[in-house]
């Protein structure tokens, strides 16, 4: 049976080292979290009609996440698939748990009167689909998350001729189990389509089979992936001007229209995951959310750029004092947690509170930074006070061990110790419709 590559990325020779890497995946995941906080609480345009700041997050904030989730599969398994045998198959049965757990939780958000177009359901549906991919050698885990980008967007517009708009869109929810149209929009129409994401989860698989040990290895990773976004986004400008957004408006009647038209909504704000499929011009926008080739590939490529800064500026972080990251490192060691936690504060609290006026800075402001600052001071005193892991996360770990142990376990000798989510700390033993 072909052993895969050697995740050479969390391998390295010295504990400083892993710690440096590490830090620098929770500091990616930390992006992650708050730049999709601020798509669910910021405006995405102002009065103007024009994009702001956290309106060029859309879609790129939810893909690095996803992104970060390969990698983190590969990290969660790399001590259990190195176990002889067929007994290394544990790795699956480590992730179906994993998944079916984040699943749950993402199922018990959905019936919070958050707003919000929850990803745990569908995060964790990638998570039960990743041991597909577990034994890829490490050049098809590339091609593949690459070919995938490319093609699944094809297969879902062929699936999906004539649709245009998202009104069966459907809340992954305890009370939409029963509803055909809530699987439908899991697979292939939702806000998070398996079939175009699943790619983001083998790229990631394949980041962290390579080797980023080395400061020029970072720097490639990083611009690769400002080259990837750049073609992408540079290949659908031009298409678009050359004949793309004249044949969209056209199929709509709007070519002569002067104010802002059913495409540009569209290619401001995004689709619903998928972008319409009325016309193939749809293909080459590279809307937030459309799940066509060109999104996939420049969302793809923002993450592997803003993972690779993360990587670069860990280490000069870990030699400083711990405040200086701690902010940012320490949610990001606990996604989940704090993914849940910010999700039941805005259901909690509904409508957007009225604050103490603070000049220069506006309501919707203020509640985000206050949103923040909440999951930084729970992120911080957990970590600190009770584990490194968030609560979520220790939960999974545990029920993740309790499943493998009896796979693993040989007679001869003790079982190998199950690798939990990343940390920001270094090993103990160096050998061991809504808002998107």
């Amino acid at each position: 049976m072909h052993q895969p590559n050697a995740v050479s990325v969390t391998a390295p020779t010295t504990s400083a080292g892993r710690s440096d890497r590490v830090l620098g995946i929770d500091l990616a995941r930390g992006l992650a979290l708050f730049g999709m906080m601020a798509t669910h609480i910021l405006p995405r345009i102002d009065e103007a009609g024009v994009l702001t700041v956290v309106g060029h997050l859309q879609g790129r904030a939810s893909a690095l996440f996803a992104v970060l989730a390969g990698i983190s599969i590969i990290l969660s398994t790399r001590t259990v698939l190195r176990v002889p045998g067929a007994r290394a198959w544990s790795a699956a049965a480590g992730l179906v748990v994993r998944g079916a757990l984040i699943a749950v939780i993402g199922l018990f958000l959905g019936e919070l009167p958050s707003g919000i177009a929850i990803i745990l359901v569908n995060y964790g549906a990638l998570f039960i689909l990743a041991p597909l991919f577990l034994r890829f050698p490490t050049w098809l885990l590339g091609a593949t998350a690459w070919a995938w980008f490319l093609l699944a967007p094809l297969v879902s517009h062929a699936v999906r001729t004539g649709q245009v708009g998202d009104t069966d869109l459907v809340m992954p929810a305890f009370t939409s189990l029963a509803a055909p149209d809530m699987w439908i929009g899991l697979v292939l129409t939702g806000y998070y389509p398996l079939l175009q994401w699943l790619g983001y989860i083998v790229l990631g698989m394949w980041l962290a089979r390579l080797d980023w040990s080395d400061v020029q290895s970072r720097i490639a990773l990083l611009l690769g992936g400002i080259a990837a976004a750049v073609l992408a986004l540079s290949a659908s400008a031009l298409l678009m001007n050359l004949r793309g957004r004249w044949e969209l408006e056209s199929l709509y009647g709007q070519q002569w229209d002067t104010g802002p038209t059913f495409v540009d909504e569209v290619l401001l704000l995004g689709a619903y995951g998928v972008a319409p499929a009325d016309s193939p011009w749809w293909l080459v926008v590279a809307a937030p959310h459309s799940g066509t080739p060109v999104d996939l590939v420049q969302t793809a490529g923002t993450a592997m750029a803003v993972i690779a800064l993360c990587l670069l500026v860990g280490p000069a972080l870990a030699r400083g004092p711990v405040w200086l990251h701690a902010w940012l490192s320490r949610p990001g060691s606990a996604p989940l947690s704090m993914y849940t936690l910010h999700i039941c504060v805005l259901a909690a609290v509904g409508d957007v509170p009225t604050l103490l006026p603070l000049p220069g800075v506006g309501t919707l402001t203020q509640w985000f930074l206050l949103n923040i600052a909440i999951v930084i001071a729970v992120a911080v005193l957990w970590t600190w006070l009770v584990s490194r892991r968030g609560p979520l996360e220790a939960i999974m770990t545990a029920a993740v061990r309790a499943v493998q142990r009896p796979l693993v376990q040989d007679p001869r000798s003790p079982a190998p110790r199950a690798a939990g989510p990343i940390s920001a700390a270094p090993p103990p033993d160096p050998s061991a419709g809504p808002r998107r």
